[in-house]
């Protein structure tokens, strides 16, 4: 038995209330003597000698309709008298090339055990020949709707799709039930380095670097991020605090305004001491790079900011991003169960049981209340 509220079982601890009451009204009051209670003591101890057996029934109902109640709202489902039937397996292949070349052996063993293959593409496209791959742009975008077409919801699913895709482009994708990534990621493959021709597209062996602020704490800021980027990259920098007169800087952050901006030159300084709003080698920032004011400061992406920086200033290649099953895996959800599912038989025949013991609780209520007045 599952419940899909199972939270609400908790309400059958207020199976206590009833019993709380009960033994409430059973209280002895006190005994007050009064000029005509003589006559009455034969008669009320013949009324109560003994055990009222018609209240335990209806205590034991009462308890019966709360715990009743509580089920009801916590939607119990039947399933053990159903045979589970046994998994389908299917299997969305990502349009590319190297994603079916890489799991071609995969694919080929699930076609020969009559498992369905499908491409991942705008329409639902069964994979005949694995060497002809369907064209389409969209790549993983349109897998949402790849698996939404599928006909059996209840399926095992297989996604077999390449590691170098910009997840960041592509909402949250819902799966009706469990699955499996299969990724072309390789634990044992470094990363690239995007500086790796920096040397070669410079022809430098150096980068002069200068981060002159006034602000001691913005320039200590900006110096950590250039420390860092020079540390995890291997980039061969200079960073000069105060500008040298004979020196040409390949680089140029400060909080000072610009006298002449070198074409080459790439420039991190404040929007509102920049006079050359259209130059794409001025990057303006809008305030500072303080940690009071700057998110880049305070979500340490400071680092990465300036890199990126350098990146486009350079007209580097950015590498491909590889991801992790584990990274890929956190931009899929299974998707939750219809609310509009069908109640259980077994649900039904709870809220049928539900109605006449209430019908039975309210007989016997009536009929001591009707005893209580005749007495």
């Amino acid at each position: 038995m599952e419940f899909l509220n199972p939270d609400l079982l908790w309400g059958m601890l207020a199976v206590t209330v009833p019993v709380m009451i009960h033994f409430w009204y059973q209280k002895k009051g006190k005994t007050i003597a009064w000029a005509a209670s003589q006559w009455l003591t034969e008669k009320t101890a013949l009324q109560h000698r003994g055990l009222r057996l018609d209240e335990i029934p209806l205590l034991l109902i009462r308890c019966l309709l709360v715990m009743l109640l509580s089920m009801i709202l916590s939607r119990p489902i039947l399933n053990w008298m159903k045979s589970k039937p046994v998994q389908e397996q299917v299997h969305l292949v990502q349009s590319h090339e190297k994603v079916a070349g890489n799991f071609r052996f995969e694919l080929e063993n699930a076609m020969k055990k009559g498992e369905k293959v499908f491409w991942i593409a705008p329409a639902t496209v069964e994979m005949k020949d694995i060497n002809t791959v369907p064209q389409n742009s969209g790549g993983l975008l349109f897998l949402q709707q790849t698996i939404n077409g599928l006909a059996n919801k209840k399926a095992d699913i297989h996604l077999y799709i390449s590691d170098v895709q910009d997840f960041s482009q592509i909402p949250k994708i819902y799966i009706p039930d469990s699955f499996e990534i299969h990724s072309m990621t390789d634990s044992v493959r470094k990363p690239e380095n995007p500086f790796s021709g920096l040397m070669e597209k410079t022809g430098k062996d150096k980068i002069h670097v200068l981060a002159d602020y006034k602000n001691a704490g913005e320039q200590l800021t900006v110096q950590a991020g250039l420390l860092a980027l020079m540390e995890v990259y291997k980039i061969p920098f200079t960073i000069d605090l105060k500008k040298q007169p004979e020196t040409a800087y390949d680089w140029i952050l400060m909080d000072k305004s610009v006298d002449e901006y070198n074409p080459k030159t790439l420039y991190v300084i404040p929007a509102e001491n920049s006079t050359a709003h259209a130059a794409t080698n001025v990057i303006m920032v809008p305030d500072s790079l303080r940690l009071s004011t700057s998110d880049i400061v305070r979500n340490g992406q400071l680092p990465e900011w300036l890199g990126n920086l350098m990146i486009a200033h350079f007209r580097l290649s950015k590498p491909d991003i590889k991801l992790s099953n584990k990274q890929l895996a956190a931009h899929f959800e299974l998707a939750k169960p219809d609310k509009n599912r069908e109640k259980s038989i077994f649900s039904q025949w709870i809220i049928l049981f539900f109605v006449l013991s209430l019908l039975v609780e309210r007989w016997i209520a009536l009929r001591k209340t009707i005893r209580t007045n005749h007495a």
